[in-house]
């Protein structure tokens, strides 16, 4: 009787078989089980921050009230961390008056809370 594969022949098929098969399984596995890991290109955001656009309508030394674009109140905390610039320069929370347009970048604590990291005074 006449062979029609030879050993050799079924024996380079079945490899090939299985190396087909893993490849095309080993990703899909990865995939389903959550393989992929965050980014070291994208810095992770501890915390939510907000920006506020509007005129300051009171300020003290611990805290300021923003009418924002909406015409919405917000209270901001100040603390020791904030940085305050006034023209591009250094400047405190004294100096921080009624009606100046301010921006602020604040992170929301508990309950919503607002505390001011910056505060450009324009």
């Amino acid at each position: 009787m006449h062979k029609f594969f030879s050993a050799k022949a079924i024996l380079s098929l079945c490899i090939g078989l299985v190396f087909t098969v893993c490849l095309t399984v080993t990703p899909a596995m990865a995939q389903e089980m959550g393989g992929a890991k965050p980014s070291k290109d994208k810095p992770v955001q501890k915390e939510d921050t907000i920006t506020i656009n509007g005129k300051v309508k009171s300020a003290t030394a611990d805290a300021l009230t923003v009418v924002d674009d909406q015409n919405a109140e917000q209270t901001i905390a100040l603390n020791g961390k904030t940085k305050i610039t006034k023209a591009g320069k250094a400047a405190k929370a004294a100096d921080i008056k009624a009606d100046d347009a301010v921006v602020v970048i604040a992170t929301k604590g508990e309950g919503g809370a607002l505390t001011a990291m910056t505060i450009t005074i324009a």
